[in-house]
């Protein structure tokens, strides 16, 4: 008697653990499944998201030689930018592209106009369709309008864009460059990750 109840104790586990183990094989989702959605999350996060290194010192003081900066690429493919907005550009440089970064200055159509100061001839202001810009997050006043025709006027599907560092940034005020392509802006910074002291969203 003892031995049959012993054996049907047995029975009993072994179906629990049974039972138990086809639940969890039906829980568990399959690894080639797990593998097809992690490469689906990898394909939209590349194309949705993305970080950029800052070279150079064209951006200064707002963003420094070394910064890294975190990008969103659908504000400008399926979004369009506006007027502030820090941007990486494509930049065609005959043997190959690089990635800069500038702020937004100008939207297709607009007017571009940079004119001596009137009272200091060394200085340059900005004008936006007639309007002057001020721009106090300049560390030092515009002292170079480049080499283009002004007033300038903004192509279609084009950005005027500009170095927040004016003396020492290639930008559309230079032939050479001109106004950025929408299909060249490749994203706009939305946030600073690194260094961690400067860590934050970007306005």
């Amino acid at each position: 008697m003892e031995k049959e109840e012993l054996e049907m104790i047995e029975e009993t586990v072994e179906t629990e653990e049974e039972s138990g183990r086809k639940k969890k094989e039906k829980r568990s989702m399959p690894f080639v499944l797990q593998l097809v959605l992690l490469v689906v999350m990898v394909v939209i996060l590349r194309n949705v998201m993305g970080t950029v290194l800052v070279k150079g010192s064209s951006m200064e003081p707002n963003f420094n030689h070394g910064d890294l900066v975190f990008i969103n690429k659908l504000s400008t493919s399926i979004g369009s930018p506006d007027y502030g907005d820090v941007v990486i550009c494509k930049l065609d440089e005959g043997s190959g592209y690089e990635n800069i970064i500038k702020r937004v200055i100008g939207l297709p159509g607009d007017e571009i106009d940079i004119v001596e100061n009137d009272d200091d001839e060394d200085v340059y202001d900005l004008y936006v369709n007639g309007e002057y810009i001020e721009e106090d997050f300049l560390g030092e006043p515009m002292m170079t309008d480049g080499n283009i025709e002004y007033p300038f006027e903004v192509p279609e599907n084009s950005y005027f864009v500009m170095g927040d560092n004016r003396n020492e940034s290639l930008d559309s005020r230079r032939e050479s460059v001109g106004a950025i392509h929408k299909d060249d802006l490749m994203g706009k910074v939305v946030l600073r990750l690194y260094p961690f002291s400067e860590f934050g969203l970007i306005d």
